[in-house]
């Protein structure tokens, strides 16, 4: 790598070298994603509503991998609690075109998932297998696989693997810092590749994503955001 991808600023919060954008804010970061991405997609709900073995899930910009491991563990505790359930498998597909290296995803982990173990636990089988290189990765019943390359081939690779989204993290860094993740064009493709009752969720409410979405396809609507954010945007596909 020519050039370190994050820098942590004075209350350890770590930033993009290449956006100039925080990936979260530590404080608070796990509560978030879990209040976005799994809850913003009523995951659980979706889950115990799901007639196939699989549950595929598509999220643009990889980062540290904290959404990952979020789901990961929802699920894990989807199986414990419903061990007879037909869905028995999880498929998460990532984009990344400025990946960590080992070091930095461990310090990430190292300084965000204190407070949690299974977190950390989980964390900790990611980073043992982890390489900037590595595209798949495989835990027992949920698969990883990440995408290194630019966002607007994205589908085009989701498109080989034969597949239709059942949920998608829509993250990636500010709107105004990084429009590529956020354009009507990549959107459309997003939605092509939605399975049928397909959701989505992000942390954003910005007036060109939302419009960009419903050009889209998707149906959309404002919910509120996590903790001082007024805003954020679910929605779903119902064709």
């Amino acid at each position: 790598m020519l050039k370190s991808t994050i820098i942590w600023d004075e209350n350890q919060t770590p930033i993009s070298t290449y956006f100039n954008d925080v990936y979260f804010n530590t404080e608070g970061a796990i509560d978030e994603t879990r209040y976005v991405f799994i809850e913003g997609n009523d995951l659980y709900q979706r889950f115990l509503q799901h007639e196939q073995e699989t549950f595929i899930v598509g999220e643009t910009g990889f980062g540290s991998g904290l959404s990952f491991l979020i789901l990961w563990q929802t699920f894990l505790h989807f199986r414990d609690q419903h061990p007879n359930h037909l869905l028995k498998k999880i498929k998460f597909f990532s984009v990344e075109k400025f990946p960590l290296s080992s070091d930095e995803l461990k310090q990430i982990h190292h300084n965000v998932l204190t407070k949690d173990k299974d977190l950390q636990n989980l964390a900790s089988q990611l980073q043992t297998n982890f390489s900037e290189i590595q595209s798949s990765y495989q835990f027992d019943n949920v698969s990883l696989s990440i995408f290194y390359d630019d966002v607007s081939d994205f589908p085009d690779f989701l498109r080989k693997q034969n597949i239709l989204i059942n949920a998608w993290f829509f993250d990636g860094f500010s709107p105004a810092k990084n429009p590529d993740m956020w354009s009507e064009s990549l959107f459309k493709k997003c939605y092509t590749l939605t399975a049928h009752k397909g959701t989505f969720a992000t942390f954003t409410a910005a007036g060109f994503v939302r419009r960009n979405l419903l050009n889209a396809g998707f149906n959309v609507f404002k919910h509120k955001g996590f903790g001082i954010k007024r805003e954020m945007l679910i929605g779903n596909k119902t064709e």
